[in-house]
């Protein structure tokens, strides 16, 4: 056993910190603030794990239907939401963002093995979905209750990063640090600083570069193998508990 965390163990963290910050935003006078702020690791975490997986994965395709499926069922769900508690309800879809960045990957990779038309194609749809998400990362689709991607802004660059550099994690880290940096000050840069500590942990968004110290630990095992729908499941499920437990308490 290599030093470090495997897949699995990653998984496990971030899933516990995950259900911490969702039920920060439902319970935010019981919990501090600052239960926001150490858990901007875990959906680029979630998303550097997609992109490992990426590389490993025995079908690419039944990858990106997994991930579009419950995209759009997770979205029905939202949708339903809305209906049930009005301003209450669920807008998280890590899915989407997911799909989408699976999706603009997975173009490129295909044009690196083809050529003439079909490189520059694949590659156009790449581009053009990557600047489809940070779109919809800041102005929502007029559909339903609206649709805004989750963690756009932060987690389609870091899908790319650990994608086009992903022999080499000093890479990926400099350039994710670097991105850090960029969204630091498209988020108020130093007047952050000013607004109490608070406010500072509620605005943490930018703080991508969370993530490094968990993508040094990974030491390229599996781990024990669990089902692979269980995040699939999980992550709707807690999602509704905690949205249910809000809107009644």
């Amino acid at each position: 056993m290599k030093f470090g965390l495997n897949r699995k163990q990653l998984k496990d963290i971030a899933l516990v910190f995950m259900v911490l910050d969702n039920a920060y935003f439902r319970f935010s006078a019981v919990i501090g603030s600052v239960a926001h702020l150490i858990t901007r690791f875990v959906a680029p975490l979630f998303a550097w794990l997609m992109v490992d997986g990426f590389f490993h994965t025995a079908s690419k395709k039944r990858y990106c239907m997994r991930l579009w499926i419950f995209a759009v069922l997770m979205q029905i769900g939202n949708s339903l939401s809305f209906v049930i508690w009005k301003e209450g309800g669920i807008n998280d879809n890590i899915f989407l963002t997911l799909a989408l960045g699976f999706t603009s990957i997975w173009l490129f990779d295909m044009a690196k093995d083809d050529a003439g038309k079909k490189k520059i194609l694949f590659n156009i749809l790449a581009i053009f979905i990557t600047f489809i998400s940070l779109a919809i990362s800041i102005i929502p689709l007029p559909i339903g209750s609206g649709i805004i991607l989750e963690g756009g802004l932060q987690l389609i660059p870091l899908i790319l990063i650990a994608y086009f550099f992903h022999n080499s994690k000093l890479k990926q880290s400099v350039f994710i640090g670097l991105y850090s940096i960029l969204m630091f000050f498209f988020y108020g840069g130093f007047e952050l600083c000013s607004q109490g500590i608070d406010m500072f942990c509620v605005n943490s968004d930018w703080m991508t570069f969370m993530v490094i110290p968990f993508i040094f630990l990974y030491n390229n095992e599996e781990g024990k193998k669990g089902s692979k729908w269980f995040f699939y499941i999980f992550y709707p499920v807690h999602l509704w508990i905690i949205a249910i437990l809000g809107n009644i308490l």
